[in-house]
């Protein structure tokens, strides 16, 4: 029986009885003597009747490919699975590879190992829903995670990486996550909010690079709470707290975090695309407040045109782990502690087929010889129309359930040797944080 690739990463570690990092030591996260099972939280909201909905149910998924024999049988559990007598929910494995969409609900469960609201235990942790796989006994199981310190849990192996070398997991729209406004606490919309998750706990569960859409909005008395993440022209959340969500976890972790200014939709700019200096300056000034312990200045650790970027080594040795882009050449210019615009791979279609073609070749061909950034980011999230939205035609999170699979399953294959950042929404729909770990640590035993 073949061992599959998940055992780059974790089998060495977890079928011996030993986890990654000293937090979880003798505790068995993931085992597996070939194939891999793995849980997701379904993003769209399921009806069961008049009144009846299901939020966030969780998906059982599966890949024995590397496998002699097929598995007969797939199981929920609420914890490490010891037999099928503790199964919530059992089901027949009918394919090589597949998924399951369960009638149980995620929930809102608190961040394990004490990570809820402050620094807690390193290493991975479990969350409560757990997936095994066998046929009279379990032979395949894991749990879904946090990963709070994976890029320090694994430094001894991917410190010598260019920043342009890494994979790593991303969030489209990452600050759409909740409405805080004077008009709206809606949780759940159809065309605005693009993640479930705060920033703190993006992070903790392994999310490294953020897409932010800032505006300025003139009305507010005091200059820092000008400052918000939209999505487009609809105002979501102030950007403020989101900054210091990014800083509380810098101080606690040895993690590094790219965030990324991508794009500037209300405030920023007179009517002649000319920008206003003030109001980009007032940015800037918060997020060196807020942030400038950690910020790698670009003068300092940038490698220059064409190249891959620093080492994290280098920016962990100088304890600058938060890298800036900016969207505006002409105020990169002028701040060269700023990194330049990072080139999104963004196919602009509403079509799933349309939008993997298109990063499968963008993905194979970058970065590009002359890109200025070490760095780009395969944006793998479809794009409504003006239609779609006008007759309420799907939602994000329709799009979502398109797109996260085969995410997944184009960063294990096509885009497996030259992915940098992939970005999605709703990133617990699919597996990329796991994956880009993995990936992490395969790259690093090429160098």
């Amino acid at each position: 029986m073949a061992v599959s690739w998940v055992s780059v990463a974790f089998l060495a570690a977890t079928a011996l009885g030993a986890s990654i990092g000293p937090a979880a030591e003798k505790q068995i996260l993931e085992k597996s003597l070939c194939g891999k099972v793995w849980i997701t939280i379904h993003s769209l909201t399921i009806r069961l009747g008049v009144g009846q909905n299901l939020l966030d149910a969780i998906e059982l998924n599966w890949d024995f490919n590397s496998c002699d024999n097929l598995p007969k049988q797939i199981g929920l559990f609420g914890a490490r699975p010891s037999g099928w007598h503790n199964a919530l929910a059992v089901y027949d494995v009918t394919s090589v590879a597949g998924h399951i969409v369960t009638n149980i609900s995620f929930g809102e469960p608190d961040l394990p190992a004490g990570w809820n609201s402050g620094a807690g235990l390193r290493g991975p942790q479990c969350l409560w829903p757990w997936v095994g796989a066998g046929d009279q006994h379990i032979n395949t199981y894991n749990c879904l995670k946090i990963q709070p310190t994976w890029m320090d849990d694994y430094g001894n192996r991917i410190n010598n990486l260019r920043i342009g070398e890494l994979a790593i997991p991303g969030t489209h729209n990452a600050g759409a996550w909740r409405f805080d406004t004077e008009i709206s606490t809606v949780t759940r919309d159809t065309f605005v909010l693009c993640q479930d998750q705060s920033i703190w706990a993006q992070l903790v569960y392994g999310i490294r690079y953020f897409d932010f859409r800032i505006a300025y909005y003139d009305f507010y008395e005091k200059s820092e709470d000008r400052y918000w993440l939209n999505h487009n022209l609809i105002r979501v959340r102030p950007l403020l707290p989101l900054l210091k969500e990014i800083r509380a976890f810098l101080d606690v972790t040895k993690e590094i975090v790219f965030l990324d200014a991508h794009h500037f939709p209300l405030g920023f700019y007179e009517q002649n695309g000319a920008p206003i200096i003030s109001v980009h300056e007032g940015l800037l000034q918060l997020v060196q407040r807020e942030l400038g312990a950690h910020i790698a200045p670009a003068n300092q650790f940038h490698t220059g045109v064409g190249t891959r970027g620093p080492t994290v080594q280098s920016l962990k040795d100088a304890d600058r782990r938060l890298v800036f882009n900016y969207v505006d050449n002409t105020i990169v210019a002028e701040n060269n502690w700023l990194w330049p615009i990072l080139p999104h791979l963004w196919a602009n279609t509403n079509s799933p087929k349309q939008l993997f073609e298109y990063l499968d070749r963008a993905v194979a061909t970058s970065p590009q010889p002359n890109a200025r950034s070490p760095m780009f980011s395969a944006m793998a999230q479809t794009t409504p129309t003006v239609l779609d939205i006008l007759f309420v035609r799907g939602s994000l999170r329709a799009n979502a359930e398109m797109v996260n699979r085969n995410a997944t399953a184009r960063l294990t294959t096509v885009w497996r040797q030259q992915a940098n950042i992939v970005s999605t929404d709703f990133f617990l729909a699919n597996d990329v944080i796991d994956v880009s770990i993995q990936i992490n640590v395969e790259r690093s035993n090429r160098l």
